[in-house]
């Protein structure tokens, strides 16, 4: 099966079931394909930063390390408090911004798509909210547009396209409407293909939608972003298994101290609270230090 590359511009009308590219598609066919395929809109659902933010404190270690803020400033250390206190709020902060650097990538994702697109419908050339195109619409495109979706170039005067976005090739790249007969052509040498999230800069053309939404390059690129998952390497492991242990075995140790110390009474009560409360606060240092490893 061929790509839409590699198709000519009658294989493109038979396939699309164009008459003529001016003509477009009827309104009856644009209803059809909208209740089927959904709007061309690239789905991001962000958490609430403030949900994220919260999230950092659900764990068993840090419920401790407040506890033990509330206990150090029961007992008049007030300075140990702060030093405490500002532990968890560090590393609050360093989950937070590690959770929404990915959010945020998403976000600059989806300004990057078009607002508004010129297309042929029902024989006449009309402006409509980029999200109501659809597979097999018509798109005319001009200089200073954005491209609206991923789309087979039909008609080119002159026409220049900057495709940074996706390829990283700052010099605009000139486009035609043949087809192109090699097979397993780089994205960035399909000369008859213009992509969502690019941009036009000179000359004009004519393009047929192939795919919006989620099925565009710049598409599957967001959920690539959305679903990644970072690489750990042998060290990074090692260390993330110590550093999920300790915390238990800080705990473990700091009750036996407490109990023993209290019970045998060699130390004073805020002696003791403050040595639980040092052993604790240096088994979530070295977690967070993990949490700072890539």
């Amino acid at each position: 099966m061929k790509e839409q590359y590699q198709l000519t511009t009658d294989e493109l009308k038979k396939e699309f079931n164009l008459t003529d590219f001016t003509q477009g598609l009827s309104s009856a066919e644009v209803k059809q394909k909208l209740a089927s395929d959904g709007q061309n809109v690239l789905e991001v659902k962000p958490t609430p930063k403030w949900k994220i933010f919260l999230r950092q404190f659900n764990n068993i270690v840090i419920y401790i390390l407040l506890v033990a803020t509330l206990l150090t400033i029961i007992i008049g250390h007030y300075t140990d408090a702060i030093v405490i206190g500002a532990v968890v709020i560090l590393n609050s902060l360093i989950g937070y911004f590690q959770e929404t650097s990915a959010a945020n990538a998403l976000a600059k994702i989806k300004e990057m798509m078009a607002n508004q697109a010129t297309v042929y419908r029902d024989g006449k050339r009309q402006d409509i909210d980029a999200a109501d195109l659809v597979v097999g619409d018509v798109v005319f495109l001009e200089a200073g547009d954005n491209v609206p979706a991923d789309l087979r170039i039909v008609s080119a005067d002159n026409l220049r396209i900057e495709e940074s976005a996706l390829t990283g090739e700052t010099n605009s790249v000139i486009k035609t409407d043949q087809a192109l007969t090699d097979t397993d052509i780089p994205l960035a040498e399909r000369v008859n293909m213009a992509y969502a999230s690019t941009s036009v800069t000179s000359g004009s053309g004519l393009g047929v939608v192939i795919a919006t939404a989620e099925q565009t390059e710049i598409g599957k690129i967001s959920q690539e972003v959305a679903h990644i998952k970072p690489k750990k390497t042998p060290l990074t492991r090692e260390i993330d298994h110590v550093g999920t242990v300790v915390p238990y075995i800080t705990i473990t140790t700091s009750i036996i101290v407490f109990i023993v110390g209290f019970m045998l009474k060699i130390y004073s009560l805020p002696a003791l609270a403050l040595a639980v409360v040092a052993m604790l606060v240096g088994g979530r240092f070295l977690k967070g230090y993990r949490q700072l490893l890539p």
